[in-house]
């Protein structure tokens, strides 16, 4: 579980990251799968953050496993509680035995360009904030 922790303590600092299927203080990670983290972000499609990934040699997959071959949204992502507005923002990243630190910290620094970028391209994260601000 150490790679998946540390993971999961990394990725939570990028602005509008949700790791999903976790109490709010991750206090329940060793109960999950040791070797999946599912995310979603906020205002970013998940085919776009797949394919940016990919071009940059990290290869991940978009939405639940129990989905992947399927067009329409996930009803394992809705059962575990993801909101509907990031139900087409989720990724999973895999994790093995030989994943190391140095790959995590390349991946959340990767993670974190890609994401900042494409929201400054995109009005969706402004929308998805303004719905998030009504909600308080």
């Amino acid at each position: 579980y150490t790679i998946k922790e540390y993971f999961v303590e990394n990725v939570q600092k990028i602005e509008g990251i949700q790791v999903n299927g976790l109490l709010p203080d991750a206090s329940d990670i060793r109960g999950t799968a040791p070797h999946v983290v599912s995310v979603s972000i906020a205002g970013v499609r998940s085919e776009v953050v797949l394919h940016a990934l990919e071009d940059r040699g990290i290869y991940i997959s978009a939405g639940s496993a129990c989905a992947s071959n399927k067009p329409q949204t996930s009803a394992t992502l809705k059962a575990i509680g993801v909101e509907k507005d990031l139900l087409d923002s989720t990724i999973r990243f895999s994790f093995s035995m030989f994943t190391t630190k140095e790959e995590i910290d390349f991946t959340i620094d990767q993670l974190k360009a890609i994401v900042e970028n494409l929201r400054n391209m995109s009005p969706l994260y402004e929308d998805f904030v303004k719905k998030q601000n009504k909600k308080k």
